[in-house]
């Protein structure tokens, strides 16, 4: 690794330490409306990022600054009923991507009765913590391979779809399951050979968390305070019947999984550990034998000057099926969070080091975020 590497990262992350550490505090978001029938609040997120990271393949190394994501966001009420609306634009001047422009959340959710919520829309399907907790309040800059490997064959992150979702005992244990269409199987462009193209019957998804201690804000890697947080959960996900253009219906997806979280006082802060493991199946149309995929996850992170910084690692494997040929991966992230006012105001930096490269440093993020 260059020595240059660490001169770059290390610049920037005194840049943007300061202008984080001498600015302002974020407001908890604004609410324009309220009447007895309709409440209106609007929000923005906001993440300027540093890049330098090896180009996949074993090319070289590419420092870019990019405003890798922003949300324009409104949520309130109507009668009985919640809304959500956000709009997204992600990787604004990115070095190797366009813009991504597009709806990211638009769901109702209604009150049914007998403590049972009906959503619809586009919104989080209920499978993987990783996926569930938000990207602004992750363990470190990004989410990893944990939610990556489901969420690139549609069985996680945002689909469209109607869920039926509660709790019970205030919340100590919570539940939803929903069906939905997989965003990735699509006939425009035309997919390649012998992948699914028609989608005749949805995915079925469905999870339940159970909630030990707190029941607040239980999707988060950073809670302030003295409670203590203790949360399991398993889920799973499934659609057959896949066709491809030829005809052939006897493909499937599906995935199942377990995860877990505690977050407590320990001696001078607050001590994190998360961990969350998926195994991933896939049949083509033409049917035969499936392959399955494994990938798991473990991160944990400390809360120390009056939970204003946080070192954190996080490590993420993936084992692929022996007949698929590809050799397992192993990432392992190092970083800090420095929080100025929690989640709302706060400076993130990681390094990445891949398995089976020959650089010491596979890549270096530094991410400012402001959200309300």
């Amino acid at each position: 690794m260059r020595t240059s590497f660490y001169v770059h990262l290390l610049t920037g992350s005194l840049v943007l330490s300061s202008a984080l550490m001498f600015s302002a505090p974020a407001s908890a978001g604004y609410k324009v409306a309220e009447t007895e029938d309709f409440t209106l609040e609007l929000g923005l997120r906001l993440q300027p990022r540093l890049e330098y990271q090896r180009v996949p393949n074993g090319g070289e190394f590419v420092r870019d600054f990019l405003v890798r994501r922003s949300r324009w966001k409104a949520n309130g009420k109507m009668k009985k009923a919640l809304y959500v609306f956000e709009w997204r634009i992600d990787t604004t001047d990115g070095a190797l991507t366009s813009p991504v422009i597009g709806l990211e959340n638009g769901y109702i959710t209604y009150p049914v009765g007998a403590g049972i919520d009906l959503r619809m829309g586009i919104y989080d399907q209920p499978f993987s913590r990783d996926l569930l907790t938000s990207d602004s309040k992750q363990l470190v800059v990004d989410r990893g391979a944990v939610s990556a490997y489901p969420s690139a064959l549609g069985l996680a992150d945002n689909a469209v779809g109607i869920q039926a979702m509660g709790k019970v005992r205030g919340g100590r244990a919570q539940y939803a399951v929903g069906v939905f269409d997989n965003r990735t199987i699509v006939l425009v462009p035309a997919p390649p050979a012998g992948s699914p193209a028609r989608q005749p019957v949805p995915m079925v998804v469905g999870r339940l968390d159970l909630n030990l201690s707190s029941t607040k804000d239980v999707f988060q890697d950073a809670h302030f305070g003295d409670e203590r947080w203790f949360s399991i959960g398993v889920n799973g996900s499934y659609q057959g019947e896949l066709e491809n253009v030829a005809g052939a219906d006897g493909g499937s997806r599906g995935a199942a999984g377990i995860d877990g979280m505690a977050d407590v006082p320990l001696g001078p802060g607050r001590l994190l550990v998360r961990s969350e493991f998926n195994v991933i199946e896939a049949t083509a149309p033409t049917g035969g034998n499936s392959l399955d995929t494994r990938v798991w996850m473990a991160g944990a992170g400390f809360l120390l000057f009056d939970q204003r910084v946080q070192p954190v690692v996080r490590f993420d494997q993936t084992l692929p099926d022996d007949a698929a040929r590809i050799e397992s991966r192993n990432t392992t992230y190092a970083g800090i969070n420095f929080y100025k006012k929690q989640h709302n105001l706060k400076l993130q930096a990681d390094v990445r080091f891949d398995s089976g490269t020959g650089d010491s440093v596979d890549g270096g993020r530094i991410q400012a975020q402001v959200d309300f």
